[in-house]
Order: structure tokens, then C-alpha cells, then sequence
């Protein structure tokens, strides 16, 4: 039988303002090697996935966080797993 894990929620002392979000968007995709022509002309961008919270966003750019972890001391939060996709990339 299989063990559950606990998921207790821990209260944070500090305001969390950021919205989670799912999000899909193109990603440029290199190659440096040499190519076929029927290689070359099925080269496409990736197509990405991400869940994420969002730090800011503008008519230019999302930034984005998949992380973060609250200092003991400070109380202040530190971000991981940042990217920041222009807004022109998202499907």
C-alpha cells in the first residue's frame, strides 16, 4: 500500500499578490549542425508549455516565476524559475 504524503498548508505571514497562470508560447529553435532541404523545411519553433505565477506583465513582455521560497529571517520572498517571454511569442 502506498503511503500518502502530507499536504498540510503552511500561513504565510506576508502578502502573496502574484496569480498562477498556464500559458503556451513559441520558443525560437536552433540547429547548428548541417541540414537537409526536407530538414530544413520541417524546422519549426518549440511549442511551450508553462505554470507559473506572474511577477509583471506589460503590452511588451510576461515575466513569470515557477519558485519561490520565503526567507526565515526577513520575511521577503525569493524568486526561482524566472522567464520572460514577449508578449508576441504567446499563443
Amino acid at each position: 500500500m502506498v503511503k500518502k504524503r502530507s499536504t498540510k498548508k503552511i500561513k504565510s505571514k506576508i502578502d502573496f499578490p502574484y496569480k498562477k497562470i498556464s500559458i503556451s508560447w513559441f520558443d525560437a529553435n536552433s540547429d547548428s549542425g548541417w541540414l537537409t532541404l526536407e530538414e530544413m523545411q520541417k524546422h519549426e519553433p518549440a511549442l511551450c508549455h508553462t505554470n507559473a505565477w506572474v511577477f509583471e506583465e506589460n503590452n511588451k513582455f510576461i515575466k513569470l516565476f515557477g519558485t519561490y521560497s520565503i526567507d526565515k529571517e526577513t520575511q521577503s520572498i525569493e524568486f526561482g524559475e524566472i522567464i520572460c517571454i514577449p508578449k508576441i511569442w504567446i499563443v
